[in-house]
Order: C-alpha cells, then sequence, then structure tokens
C-alpha cells in the first residue's frame, strides 16, 4: 500500500502533536482554509524544510541542517484515504485565483516541491489513522 506523509520536525511540534492526539489543521498564509497537508514524495517533502529564525533574520536552511538541529518526523497515512484532497481540488475549494496557485507552485519548485505530490485534508485526522516514522541517520524508522 502506498502511503502519503506529513512531514514535521521532532523537537517542536512531535510533543503537542502527541499531547493533541491528532494532526490538527492550520492555516496558511496563502490558503485561509484549515488543512493538514500530506506530500508522495517518498522521501521528504523539500517544502517541509522551514526557515529558522536566528538574530533576527529568517535562514533557509539545508535539509541535512534542518534533520541535526530539529529531527525529523512524518505521519504516514494510506493514499487511497477519502479525506484527502489533491492541490487543485484545495486551491478550488478555497477559491486560490489560478495566477497565485501558480505563484506558489513556482515558488516551491525552486525549493524543490513538486505540487502534483501535495495533498491535504480540511480536518483533524485522529493519530490512530496513521503511523508514525521518525528519521534515524537516513532511514525511516516506524514507531509506536
Amino acid at each position: 500500500m502506498s502511503h502519503v506523509y506529513h512531514c514535521s520536525n521532532l523537537v517542536q511540534k512531535l510533543p503537542p502533536i502527541l499531547n493533541s492526539g491528532h494532526l490538527l489543521p492550520h492555516t496558511d498564509s496563502n490558503i485561509e482554509t484549515p488543512l493538514v497537508w500530506f506530500s508522495a514524495h517518498p522521501f521528504w517533502e523539500p517544502t517541509a524544510t522551514k526557515p529558522c529564525r536566528t538574530d533576527n533574520a529568517l535562514v533557509s536552511l539545508k535539509f541535512w541542517e534542518y534533520r541535526d538541529l530539529f529531527g525529523c518526523i512524518r505521519f504516514a497515512l494510506p493514499a487511497d484515504d477519502s479525506r484527502l484532497l489533491t492541490w487543485r481540488e484545495v486551491c478550488q475549494q478555497a477559491g486560490l485565483s489560478r495566477v497565485d496557485r501558480r505563484k506558489l507552485e513556482a515558488a516551491a519548485r525552486k525549493r524543490g516541491g513538486d505540487p502534483k505530490q501535495w495533498f491535504a485534508v480540511p480536518a483533524a485526522i485522529p493519530l490512530a489513522d496513521m503511523s508514525l516514522e521518525i528519521l534515524s541517520i537516513n532511514q525511516w524508522r516506524t514507531v509506536s
């Protein structure tokens, strides 16, 4: 069975996720609909590597820098889950203009992202519906 993944960091994000028992939807500056994002990228969604704030500056990190600073986790959801919306469906439901959609796609492609691999769920997802994987060196390990 194939999966899609919600990628995040171990240090900052995992404790509140575990405490809530769900992946909770959040809003994005470009799409105001609260969503839980997933990617079909087989290893790590490039756009999930977030910049880091240091001394009032926002610094872009390479994947390995992000991994070493924060640790990497991902939640695996079956790719055939009926709750998943494609990137295009999300854009249509959010009323995102074609021009804005293309700008976001171009920016993501510069970072190695592929919008064809993006999916979202517009609701909280119980952790029981997914498996949790933690990156150990460069191999994903499923944890219970």
